[in-house]
């Protein structure tokens, strides 16, 4: 198996984690909110959806750091895939994940900076809300960072052979709005 091949499906797999974990914390922070409030705050399960929210909150951003890293040629991320490329002879798919993400560069910053300041290090607790604010983000950006990279990402892949790539729906949100339903239901 090629490098380029290795580090297409390494990847691939933080794309899926990048898209899932943002998907659940969406449903959970937002579209399950005020409906599924009262569910959530059952004493049964209210401990569960806290360390859910702040879980996939953090794996979301964990996961486009991973893809997005240029300080270590050791990670498979983006940059090293593009030089695999390069070395391996397909300059024009390394050339078009270019062009691609070249769009969102500025987003791609701002999500690196959200994760260095409240991911891997606390900045003397900055809140989310403030976050954002200060790093010129909103969750819907995230999502275009998200969505982009996945595209591109799969793109790579099928161009080098591989079919077994990242989900394309909102499969987790529409997962995770399934199940508080349940829960809601069965409280009822």
């Amino acid at each position: 198996m090629s490098r380029a091949i290795t580090i297409t499906h390494q990847l691939i797999e933080e794309g899926i984690s990048a898209r899932a974990h943002f998907q659940v914390w969406w449903a959970l922070c937002n579209l399950a909110l005020p409906k599924y409030e009262s569910t959530m705050n059952n004493l049964g399960y209210v401990d569960f959806f806290h360390a859910s929210d702040s879980g996939h909150y953090k794996l979301f951003f964990l996961a486009l750091s991973k893809i997005f890293d240029r300080g270590d040629s050791r990670v498979a991320g983006i940059s090293e895939l593009k030089k695999a490329l390069e070395a391996e002879g397909k300059v024009n798919i390394a050339l078009r994940i270019s062009e691609e993400l070249e769009p969102i560069e500025p987003l791609v910053k701002r999500v690196l900076a959200i994760r260095n300041r409240t991911i891997v290090h606390n900045e003397h607790s900055m809140p989310r809300r403030k976050v954002y604010k200060v790093n010129g983000i909103t969750p819907n950006q995230i999502r275009l960072v998200i969505d982009t990279v996945c595209a591109t990402i799969n793109r790579a892949a099928r161009d080098q052979g591989i079919t077994n790539t990242i989900f394309e729906s909102d499969r987790m949100e529409r997962a995770t709005l399934g199940m508080l339903e349940k829960l809601d239901r069965w409280n009822a």
